[in-house]
């Protein structure tokens, strides 16, 4: 029986269905088994040394004498050398790569080694590694530097103390976008949650960055300038922390920190968490900065996790929500109902998909209107842009949210239609309308229905064949509007605000809070107003 035959027989009592991977797995290119100097084998992949050429075991005994005391997370199998010395403590061995797991078996006999530890091939297995200490194989972490950053990670957030009672974090918001609201909104809502809030106000800087992006100059010459803009505000928010000395650092999407000026704010003591609060198949920067941070934050699904595990991140789901004291009912002047009203609106940019069926729509439907950026300019829809087309403020949206009948909602997409298989995530709209009091129809998806109740908190259509059928049925039944769209205010209320978001992030990055009094003055009466909210819904 060969030594992989063995090993296997041996793995199986324990972890049956690892095994059976293991054996169904091909080692990697470019491995290369030979003998060492003093007879045991070693292993050289991809240019990198696994284990020493001369004495394999003598090394991996000094490998092991620099291991702390208790249960250890060990990153890397390697040849198993540096593992045998360990093997009477509490030992878990993360090794990202089966073909490499396959080799160690077909080149030793491990079989007493393997009862001995705990196997474990993919991050979604890390909650085991809690409070142990890590123990990273030279080699196996040269190899995989963003797996090595990601168990450090995962053991150190369990060490860390407990939460301040009063959290210093600093909110990062863009230059410009809409996330910058949205980091007023955090912000808002951590300081209602008792923390000490900062946030550097980089938007002022927008009317000099929009004039060097729309430069005419080459590419080459404005992109330089560009670089060097994005450098200041990134020594900006690094001075900031220095001085604030924040628990964590809050970055929403588009924030100008580069992967360098993460790490440095960690090295300052801070967690550091990211809300990606976009689509990652329109945003692919993300994978530039995901692995940077402790946390990365995100609102899509199972496609983006897998996106995440490949670059070795942290990542989380986080919907997005409404917040309150911005997103409520209204009382509108009838000059404000003529301006912001329709029987049937839609706010939000003219991305190709929501330009066809919007245009389809204009010549079948009575009295739809459209806001927002990037619609035609000519043509039957264009007439039906108000304000100029210009970007609206978010009280102004909250207007449009309160007068129009049926407001619609519409994925975005920049091809003409949307993909079905790309609504993995709920857009702010939903939950912005909802908290104003609107009635809104959207688009059917798994996503939507894991926080609101279709046709109860939010009324649905399935495809666009049906969505005119729809709008006529609820513009004829005005009481069916009001019942959905007060079951879906109740719900968002109680369920989706940037205080219950933020509430969620704190425990993640810096565990629970403390029980302690309810929060006094401006953080008292912030919640008191989200508290007067949801009373008078019910």
């Amino acid at each position: 029986m060969s030594f992989l035959e063995q090993n296997l027989a041996v793995l199986a009592k324990s972890q049956p269905e690892l095994a059976r991977r293991i054996a169904e797995a091909q080692p990697p290119e470019g491995a290369e088994l030979g003998p060492s100097r003093a007879g045991a084998p070693f292993l050289r992949m991809g240019g990198v040394l696994f284990c020493s050429s001369v004495d394999p075991e003598a090394e991996g005994r000094r490998l092991a004498a620099d291991a702390p005391a208790g249960p250890l997370a060990v990153l890397g199998f390697g040849l198993g050398y540096h593992l045998e010395p360990l093997a009477g403590r509490d030992l878990l061995v993360w090794e990202p790569e089966l073909g490499l797991l396959r080799l160690a078996l077909e080149a030793r006999d491990l079989t007493h080694l393997l009862p001995r530890l705990r196997l474990v091939t993919s991050r979604r297995e890390l909650a085991a590694a809690t409070g142990r200490s890590v123990v990273l194989h030279p080699p196996s972490a040269r190899l995989y530097p963003d797996q090595a950053r990601l168990l450090q990670r995962s053991t150190a957030a369990a060490a860390r103390a407990p939460r301040p009672a009063e959290p210093r974090v600093l909110v990062v918001p863009p230059v410009y976008g809409g996330s910058l609201p949205l980091a007023a909104w955090c912000a808002e809502a951590l300081s209602a949650l008792g923390c000490r809030v900062r946030r550097p106000p980089l938007e002022a800087v927008e009317p000099l960055y929009r004039q060097v992006r729309g430069s005419e100059l080459p590419a080459k010459r404005t992109g330089r300038a560009v670089d060097l803009l994005l450098g200041f505000l990134g020594q900006a928010v690094l001075l900031a922390a220095e001085e604030f000395k924040p628990h964590l650092v809050l970055a929403l999407a588009q924030a100008p920190l580069p992967a360098e000026v993460v790490e440095r704010l960690g090295r300052l003591g801070a967690v550091t968490a990211f809300w990606f609060v976009e689509d990652f198949r329109m945003r692919p920067y993300f994978r530039e900065v995901a692995a940077a941070y402790d946390h990365f934050f995100h609102i899509q699904g199972r496609a983006m996790e897998a996106q995440l595990r490949g670059l070795g991140a942290n990542g989380h789901h986080l919907p997005l929500a409404a917040h309150p004291p911005v997103h409520r009912p209204l009382e509108l002047s009838e000059p404000e109902d003529k301006r912001w009203g329709a029987r049937v609106g839609f706010m939000g940019e003219g991305y190709p998909n929501r330009v066809r069926l919007l245009g389809s729509l204009a010549g079948r439907i009575e009295g739809l209107r459209v806001w927002g950026t990037g619609w035609p300019d000519q043509g039957r829809l264009a007439r039906l842009v108000g304000e100029d087309g210009r970007r609206l403020e978010p009280e102004e949206v909250v207007r449009v949210y309160n007068a129009c009948q049926v407001v619609l909602n519409l994925p975005s997409s920049d091809r003409a239609s949307a993909d079905p298989a790309a609504l993995d995530f709920v857009n702010p709209r939903t939950f912005e309308v909802a908290a104003c009091g609107g009635f809104q129809l959207v688009q059917r998806s798994s996503a939507l229905a894991r926080v609101l109740l279709p046709e109860v908190d939010v009324a649905v259509f399935s495809d666009e064949g049906e969505l005119a059928g729809l709008i006529e049925h609820y513009l004829a039944h005005p009481q069916q509007r009001s019942d959905v769209a007060a079951a879906g205010r109740r719900r968002v209320l109680s369920e989706h605000t940037y205080y219950h978001r933020m509430d969620h992030l704190l425990a993640v990055c810096l565990g629970p809070g403390p029980e302690k009094d309810p929060p006094a003055g401006e953080n008292r009466e912030a919640l008191d107003l989200m508290l007067e909210h949801l009373a008078s819904e019910r």
